[in-house]
């Protein structure tokens, strides 16, 4: 394109303006009233402006119209926000709650599985996600049917993340019972896809909103749940354990205790052996999946092999034959003696 010399407009520095007819540019002064496009030749190193064309102008006043109208609506909403950063950040402060830090036994191994095995493991833990989800859910349709402002007695929340889960309730009576009835829930769906839970529960200042978690409770919770390495069992706190024991007017015994002086939530029994529930078939369609995963544990070479691995099932078998003298009434045959047999026959 031939350049010359000609008017010039301080839009943002000095370059010559230019109309656009048919493709053909042509020199012109500068119209207030009117909007330019900056064009910029890299070739020859020109830089210059290009006035709309009455569809562009038409387009752009549109926009504008569009926007300043909008201006109203953008405003409200950049209320909005602030007001929910501001209730954010007046949230942020600690409470006095009961927190559950909980590890899912067996799930790093599953992910890491290779093999023809490898699509049903993909598929167990799909379900057992599920299963988690659905208890997370449950507690986020509690609050949702209240109105604003007001909390789902024990205001129950739960976050999970890879083979981690953390609950925590209010510290009083709501806030414990809500908690056994997501252990129960969480165990009983677990198992049955043969992975069992071991964690710590501790009382102190927490921050729990959804994803966020965090506070002096949540680390005690985590240091609890180390202590539980010689079985599959979820512990309470000392203090917890001094005022959780004993059983419930449903007659159900939510907790047990070990020789280490820890209670351990009581998940083998259904219901946690609510007298209320003595359906022998019942009991037996909770306990022989459990009795079958302590036996294939124990034929399982790899942990016949791992002194460690293999100790948490016989903590597990141990559990299991003190529920079967407990409640006799459910018909089990003991399984801690069968382990050892199957264990010692492997080991030939």
């Amino acid at each position: 394109m031939q350049m010359s010399s000609g008017t010039t407009v301080d839009l943002a520095g000095h370059h010559p303006i230019y109309r656009e007819v048919d493709g053909q540019l042509s020199l012109t002064l500068h119209d207030p009233t009117k909007h330019y496009r900056l064009r910029v030749n890299l070739e020859k190193g020109e830089t210059f402006y290009v006035e709309f064309s009455d569809e562009e102008e038409a387009a752009a006043n549109r926009q504008k119209a569009e926007w300043e109208a909008s201006a109203p609506a953008r405003e409200a909403e950049a209320k909005h926000q602030a007001e929910i950063a501001e209730q954010f950040e007046s949230a942020l402060y600690y409470q006095n709650r009961i927190v559950a830090f909980l590890d899912i036994l067996g799930w790093k191994a599953a992910i890491l599985s290779t093999g023809q095995q490898h699509m049903d493991v993909v598929k167990v833990l799909g379900k057992t996600l599920a299963a988690l989800q659905g208890v997370t859910s449950h507690f986020n349709s509690l609050s949702a049917l209240l109105p604003e402002k007001k909390k789902w007695p024990g205001n129950p929340v739960m976050t999970q993340f890879s083979d981690s889960v953390v609950i925590s309730v209010d510290d009083d009576r709501c806030g414990r019972d809500s908690l056994q009835d997501a252990l129960s829930v969480l165990t009983s769906n677990l198992i049955q896809f043969g992975f069992l839970l071991r964690g710590g529960i501790t009382r102190g200042e927490l921050f729990h909103d959804g994803s966020l978690v965090f506070g002096p409770a949540l680390i005690e919770a985590y240091e609890l749940e180390s202590k539980c390495a010689s079985g599959p069992r979820i512990i309470l706190s000392k203090d917890l354990s001094a005022e959780w024991g004993g059983m419930e007017t449903t007659g159900a015994l939510p907790w047990l205790q070990s020789p280490d002086g820890y209670s351990f939530f009581n998940f083998l029994p259904p219901f946690m052996g609510s007298q209320f529930f003595c359906d022998q078939q019942l009991w037996q369609s909770r306990l022989l999946p459990i009795r079958d995963l302590i036996l294939r544990a124990a034929e399982n070479r790899t942990y016949s092999e791992s002194e460690g691995v293999f100790a948490k099932y016989l903590w597990l078998a141990d559990y299991f034959d003190r529920i079967c003298d407990e409640y006799p009434h459910c018909g089990m045959e003991k399984v801690m003696q069968a382990a050892l047999n199957s264990r010692s026959r492997d080991c030939e």
